[in-house]
């Protein structure tokens, strides 16, 4: 690590509060790729993430050196949110526009100080491309820094910041440092052109787009065929349901508009793509062991469909369970007899007769030792009740076995199969609801772009 991360002065005050709030949180930050850090001289980390205060106070922890940032007043809202970024140095710009001119002033300054600046991709802004207009503003910016201040180099690193939405299952936030950009002349003196310039903010969109946490291109094919695929059978579901619809759901597809969407948070803010992904993955299990659940009871034929044969079981199930357990109990020695001997094998190289004698003698000789305990204890009247409970509980038991237990296990299945359905529903529900929400904002940004 860097001598300029360790010995890092005038960090934010509130540093100790976001040390706090990891802890109760059970969150831990990771910086990773932190060894190409310049150890002087002034620095821009373009973070290829939408803005926010969290974040700001986030990096500012794991940098562990003075940094300031360039933020939207849009993310700033409200008095103590102005008091936190006041404290913590931000310069503030107007948003749903480029960065005014105020605010570039003011960036040149820290730079000229020898200071950090970190930089958002903001999908804000007027262009449509956030890591695009980053670009574009950090080569305006180092352009101006060094020409100004006698061509002294601004080292430029792409950050990729990978913070977990709720409820996700990792807690680890994660920050990818990458090696340094310079924006120097190649020909002989400090002048830079304007061609030189544009290569290199085209060199650091490239690299801002190669984001450390994206989903691979077959993932995120997978992601939208699955998304459009589960949409596509919510469509269906409800127009069913309506009286004399018949507009067929297979010819629905994904617009543009959200691959798009898709693909732009690849790289924008993989973490909420990452959150999606898990969400589907969880109502599409979810809906297979509905599926699986469903064919079980429709392979058990038509007599699960009659509410007086589910009673019948229900009833039998429940008040022939204790006659069961008579019988488990009864015949449990002989069981375990049978089995230490060899004699509950389907497979036995002894003949089949002499197994079933094998078997009738172990079963005779527990029935009498049973019987003359029960009249040694309780008499020879309740002795003459229990010797012909024995084998009627032990046939019982077998029944039990063979025919009341896969029948109970499929009217639980039967009973517990409307509230999955309706669990199933209601995570497509939630998942279409915040599909919905995410780009219903995105596409008020592009018509505000256009």
């Amino acid at each position: 690590m860097s001598s300029r991360m360790q010995n890092g002065q005038g960090i934010s005050p509130f540093r100790w509060l976001i040390r706090l709030w990891l802890a109760l949180t059970g969150r831990k930050i990771r910086l990773l790729h932190a060894g190409e850090m310049t150890s002087q001289g002034p620095a821009i980390f373009a973070v290829s993430h939408p803005p926010g205060l969290r974040e700001a106070w986030l990096l500012a922890t794991v940098f562990r050196l003075p940094v300031r940032f360039l933020l939207p007043e849009s993310v700033v809202s409200g008095p103590l949110s102005r008091f936190v970024a006041r404290r913590m140095g931000a310069i503030l710009h107007e948003s749903q526009k480029p960065v005014n001119e105020a605010a570039l002033r003011k960036a040149i300054e820290v730079l000229a100080g020898n200071e950090a600046l970190v930089m958002f991709a903001d999908p804000d802004t007027t262009t449509q491309n956030p890591v695009a207009g980053l670009a574009a503003t950090v080569a305006a910016l180092v352009w101006r820094a060094e020409s100004q201040h006698g061509g002294r180099r601004v080292a430029v690193h792409p950050v990729h910041f990978f913070l977990p939405q709720a409820g996700a299952a990792s807690r680890e936030i994660l920050t990818y440092v990458d090696s340094p950009m310079v924006l120097a002349p190649s020909g002989p003196g400090s002048t830079l052109l304007e061609s030189e310039r544009q290569a290199f903010a085209a060199g650091l969109e490239s690299r801002l787009r190669e984001n450390a946490f994206q989903l691979r291109p077959a993932d995120i094919d997978y992601f939208l065929a699955d998304l459009e695929v589960t949409l596509r059978s919510g469509l269906k579901e409800e127009w069913s349901s309506l009286p004399d619809w018949k507009q067929d759901a297979e010819g629905f597809t994904l617009s543009r508009q959200v691959a798009d969407w898709v693909r732009q948070n690849n790289y924008l803010n993989p973490s909420l793509l990452v959150t999606l992904r898990s969400s589907l993955e969880d109502y599409r299990s979810l809906q297979r062991r509905c599926a699986l659940r469903q064919l079980e009871v429709e392979q058990a034929g038509s007599s699960l469909r009659s509410i007086w044969v589910r009673a019948m079981l229900w009833t039998e199930t429940i008040l022939g369970l204790p006659i069961a357990l008579f019988g488990l109990v009864n015949h449990l020695g002989i069981g375990l007899t049978l089995f230490l001997a060899g004699s509950l094998k389907k497979e036995s190289l002894r003949p089949r007769s002499t197994e079933w004698a094998i078997r009738g003698v172990v079963a005779l000789v527990f029935y009498a030792v049973q019987i003359l305990l029960v009249a040694h204890w309780w008499g020879r009247a309740a002795a003459g009740y229990y010797a012909p409970a024995l084998p009627v509980s032990g046939a019982y038991l077998w029944r039990y076995a063979r025919l009341v237990r896969p029948q109970g296990h499929l009217l639980l299945i039967t009973a517990t199969l409307p509230s999955m359905k309706r669990k199933t529903r209601e995570y497509r529900r939630r998942l279409r609801e915040d599909l919905d929400r995410l780009l219903s904002a995105y596409e008020e940004k592009a018509s505000a772009i256009r």
